[in-house]
């Protein structure tokens, strides 16, 4: 069993450089991309396109992926987020996440259902690549930054 959970992440795009930032329902203040567990038997194209339905209600003819990054990207999870996961017996035996990035572009003026499967989010709202950057965790930076530059969207 690898030591990362396999994950995919989708950056949603208007295509005039605005990005989608996701505030989660548990942890006010924190923002996220669309993103979620790859399940047994699932692609990690197939894993964005479910996570997409169920975190923010689109259909396949509401989106288009436009870019996939080749390799997964590898982060660690923070002690307390490990500790966090065993005591509630989830994603045991990991150690971080390795996530599959697409870019996914959608009408600047489409709805996003946030209640369409378990709410995952308070709000979401357009914003700057940069601002993804700054509210994401600490240990999320990093690997953001790297996807935004290599879809073009950070300089």
């Amino acid at each position: 069993m690898s030591m990362y959970r396999p994950n995919a992440a989708v950056i949603v795009t208007d295509g005039n450089g605005r990005i989608l930032l996701c505030e989660r329902l548990d942890l006010p203040g924190a923002v996220q991309t669309v993103q979620g567990g790859i399940d047994e038997g699932e692609s990690p194209e197939q894993a964005a396109r479910r996570e997409l339905s169920e975190e923010i209600g689109l259909t396949h003819s509401q989106y288009e992926i436009i870019d996939r990054i080749a390799e997964p990207m590898p982060y660690v999870w923070p002690e307390e987020v490990r500790q966090w996961f065993v005591s509630h017996r989830e994603l045991e035996g990991y150690i971080g996440q390795e996530q599959h990035f697409f870019l996914a572009k959608v009408d600047p003026d489409v709805h996003f259902n946030l209640t369409s499967h378990a709410q995952e989010f308070s709000r979401v709202w357009w914003g700057t690549p940069e601002e993804m950057v700054e509210r994401s965790w600490e240990y999320k930076k990093k690997i953001l930054r790297t996807a935004l530059l290599k879809f073009g969207l950070l300089k």
